[in-house]
């Protein structure tokens, strides 16, 4: 009897112990996916797409929302506002990848006030100029007014 309770008890610290292997495994992966989304959304075009891609696969690790949200508002202004793209199909798909991510971030409560607003405040300065006459990608009224809603700016 004692053996098998031996038995039984080792197997259990078994699984257990590569139950939080596991788990150490999955948040280093993670880790791991989200600072290479890090890296490639400093770069163009093509490695901000790399980038966004990656983020959003770390966007299931909660801890990491808090953290990815600044990086995609700031890259959603950067290219509202900066970008000399104008009306490059891949950049405007971006864009727009990179505001789901943000609409994701308010509904989970990672967006901060201050984010909400700076996106809100690039948005509506886009429509004041008219989305073809600024700086930054040319974006559809249409979208810019569909943002600018769901975010409760003035629409």
């Amino acid at each position: 009897m004692a053996d098998a309770t031996a038995t039984i008890l080792g197997a259990l610290i078994g699984f257990l112990g590569g139950l939080i292997v596991a788990r150490y495994t999955f948040r280093q992966k993670a880790d791991e996916l989200f600072l290479s989304g890090l890296q490639y959304l400093a770069g163009g075009s093509q490695q901000r797409n790399l980038g966004i891609a990656a983020l959003r696969l770390a966007w299931e690790s909660k801890r990491h929302q808090k953290h990815i949200a600044p990086l995609v508002v700031g890259s959603a202004i950067y290219l509202l506002q900066e970008s000399k793209q104008e009306d490059a199909a891949h950049e405007v798909n971006n864009l727009q990848r990179l505001m789901k991510l943000v609409f994701d971030a308010k509904r989970e409560g990672a967006l901060t006030d201050e984010d909400r607003a700076s996106v809100v405040t690039a948005i509506e300065a886009k429509l004041k100029i008219g989305p073809r006459n600024s700086p930054g990608l040319f974006v559809k009224e249409e979208d810019l007014k569909t943002w600018q809603k769901h975010f409760g700016g003035d629409a």
